[in-house]
């Protein structure tokens, strides 16, 4: 007698996310995927499908028996976008080859792992020699802004109510890190002339990815005017 049996080969993934090891790009997220077979037939061949690690997943077992299942292990290194987007979402899948020479393949199982933004700017203000000592004289500014934080900043603007003209800044998108340097002139006012100084504060400030504003704390100079009190009669 020659009793058929159907075959029914099954795999099923659990995906489980780690504690991420920073919450900046390049820092890592290990992953493990429990792979079961939860069909009537051997599966020869398991492996992990998942684009977004590092490298290959590793499974300490690749045939499973009916009801058997193994523990794989993978990393992920996180990308500026996914901090940006606050979150690492990933799937998975996996596969294995019937006793037929056939492929089954897992339904996929998805992990999100939020990640905490923290958006900062840093301003160094720094004044050049004033042009003269009188009233009408300038100073030029630079400004050296730099993103502290760990997401990008967009529409850099260096804020200074007392210069002549808005401060000009090469860059207005910041990556984490990365630092631009603005520009920007003031006239002297009799009023500095007659208190010996010109003191002048800034602030720089920007958007993350999340809308908002994102403020620096302000960074003061005071740069001091020579006094020539004279008279002629």
């Amino acid at each position: 007698t020659s009793t058929p049996i159907a075959a029914n080969a099954a795999l099923t993934i659990d995906k489980t996310a780690g504690v991420p090891s920073g919450t900046t790009a390049g820092s890592t997220i290990d992953y493990t995927f429990l792979v079961t077979n939860t069909g009537n037939v051997t599966i020869s061949g398991i492996a992990v499908v998942d684009a977004n690690l590092d490298a290959a997943a590793i499974c300490p077992v690749t045939t499973l028996a009916p009801g058997d299942s193994t523990t794989c292990t993978g990393t992920h290194t996180i990308t500026q976008a996914e901090v940006d987007a606050g979150t690492v979402d990933n799937s998975a899948t996996a596969t294995g080859t019937t006793p037929g020479g056939g492929t089954t393949t897992s339904a996929p199982d998805t992990t999100s792992t939020p990640i905490a933004a923290n958006a900062a700017l840093t301003i160094d203000k720094t004044a050049g020699v004033p042009s003269g000592a009188t009233a009408g004289s300038t100073i030029d500014y630079t400004f050296l802004v730099t993103n502290t934080g760990n997401v990008t900043l967009t529409g850099l603007v260096v804020n200074d109510a007392q210069l002549d003209a808005p401060a000009i800044c090469p860059v207005t998108t910041l990556a984490p890190g990365a630092s631009t340097t603005c520009t920007g002139t003031h006239t002297i006012t009799q009023a500095e002339v007659d208190a010996g100084s010109v003191d002048n504060s800034a602030t720089a400030s920007g958007t993350p990815p999340g809308g908002g504003t994102t403020t620096s704390s302000p960074d003061t100079t005071s740069t001091p005017i020579a006094a020539n009190a004279a008279l002629t009669i």
